[in-house]
């Protein structure tokens, strides 16, 4: 048995101090901290013994900040790390050395970290109610409005009657700030004109950041406004792409060519994929969802049940994956996909055929190979002088000739395959390349005895405006 490797009192400290739980205890007495020192502002020369009392209740949790900060400072393994990510915390612990009691007003500064946790759990959940940007910018606001006001508090209240009490000097703070300019008091002293003009610069700033904010937010909504035809969820009998890779475009290219398929849903963690001219010259057509394909509710939300066509590419939007995870991605969603819909066909891009099996049996009709099919075709290249014209003309619906799949017509039922190739070249224009009963038992170049009956599928080369496919 393979000897456990022991967890060490540092490793434990690490664990214990970036727990959620932690976090979550920090930020309650964060708030109360700054809850008591702004009941502390706000009581009178004659609540002394009170003010004090909340003093010290203050300290002992401003202790607690101390012990928590050394704690971080010692799990870390990067000290230059802690000071960057931690100095305001540094600064907001200064009070518990008992130097001026305008320093105090630094505590005031662990609101912010406070923002930084709720901004993380944000940012982690699904809830797109609240927009990060305004939760940033109300945490700066709040901020600057609470150390202005205390500000004023402090070095006004006790000789200036317009803020002698706290709510006066919060309501000063607010209007100076949203107002760019000195509203509802005077400042008599120097240090609390500094305090007034600093206010005012916030505000201007505060209002640019605002205004940018806000046109951003705006920009971005209206960008992902598109005019559809129908709802995604009222699409039937469309395709559904998972995944993107350089290939895509191609493919979508092809698909929209094809008059059965008039739709196309593409499902990919790559950001604005709608921006590009690919969608933007078919915003009827294409359509985009911003998700990850192997959950359910997002299969759900591309109508996978009522389409038709699904394609998994071999997904390149996160560099970060290795070719083991993109094929495993790419497993699991065909799994779900067949399993959510069983009369949908599958065509599945993998970048290493051990997966074949598996999704054989989970019934995805096509599997493809990329490094194996692009060298068999770089193969006959080399092999057979002239076959890239043929194959570039064959592979593409865009001009010329192309393989279509057609259940065998009526006129070559009973026909052998010498007859049916007759019959087909002079009705259709048509070639027989490969005749069979499903697509797993196809016989390419079938002999000319063959006989064909109804039921038979055929692969044929024939022109785009071939009558087969009227």
């Amino acid at each position: 048995m393979a000897r456990k490797s022991k967890i060490t009192l540092r490793e434990r400290a690490g664990e214990f101090i970036h727990h959620t739980i932690t976090e979550v205890a920090v930020g309650v007495l964060i708030l109360i901290s700054v809850t008591l020192l702004l009941v502390e502002l706000s009581l009178s020369a004659a609540d002394s013994l009170v003010a004090q009392r909340l003093m010290v209740i203050n300290d002992i949790i401003t202790g607690i900040f101390v012990v928590e900060l050394s704690i971080r400072f010692w799990v870390e393994k990067k000290k230059r790390n802690f000071f960057k990510t931690y100095w305001i915390d540094l600064l907001a612990v200064i009070p518990i050395f008992r130097g001026l009691r305008f320093i105090r007003l630094l505590s005031l500064l662990r609101l912010f970290r406070v923002g930084v946790f709720l901004v993380r759990q944000l940012r982690g959940s699904r809830a797109k109610l609240v927009r990060l940007e305004y939760v940033i910018l109300g945490i700066g606001v709040t901020v600057a409005v609470l150390m202005g006001g205390a500000s004023m508090r402090l070095s006004e209240g006790a000789i200036n009657p317009d803020f002698a009490t706290i709510e006066n000097a919060f309501w000063y703070a607010t209007m100076t700030l949203v107002g760019s300019e000195p509203i509802g008091g005077d400042p008599q002293t120097p240090l609390g004109r500094v305090i007034t003009l600093t206010l005012m610069l916030a505000g201007l700033t505060v209002f640019a950041i605002f205004t940018g904010t806000v046109s951003a937010v705006m920009v971005d909504t209206l960008s992902r406004i598109k005019v559809r035809s129908m709802e995604l969820d009222e699409l039937n009998g469309h395709a559904v792409i998972c995944g993107w890779n350089h290939s895509a475009p191609l493919i979508i290219e092809e698909l929209l060519h094809d008059r059965a398929c008039k739709n196309v849903i593409v499902v990919s963690e790559t950001p604005e994929l709608d921006q590009t001219n690919l969608f933007l010259n078919h915003p009827h057509a294409l359509h985009v969802i911003v998700g990850d394909y192997t959950k359910l509710d997002v299969l759900e939300s591309a109508s996978i049940r009522t389409a038709n066509i699904a394609v998994l590419l071999a997904d390149e939007s996160k560099e970060a994956r290795s070719s083991q995870d993109r094929d495993a991605r790419t497993v699991l969603a065909a799994m779900l996909i067949e399993k959510l819909n069983g009369d949908i066909h599958t065509t599945v891009q993998l970048l290493n055929r051990d997966n074949e099996t598996s999704l054989k049996s989970a019934g995805v009709e096509e599997i493809i190979v990329t490094d194996e099919y692009v060298g068999n075709i770089i193969g006959s290249v080399v092999r057979n002088r002239g076959i890239s014209t043929v194959l570039g003309e064959l592979l593409t619906s865009k001009f010329g000739h192309q393989f279509y799949r057609i259940e065998a017509p009526k006129v070559v039922h009973g026909k052998t395959v010498s007859q049916a190739m007759s019959i087909l070249k002079a009705n259709f224009d048509a070639t027989l390349i490969a005749i069979g009963r499903d697509e797993e038992r196809l016989i390419v170049n079938p002999g000319p005895d063959v006989e064909i009956s109804p039921g038979h599928i055929l692969i044929v080369a024939a022109s785009e405006k071939s009558k087969l496919l009227e």
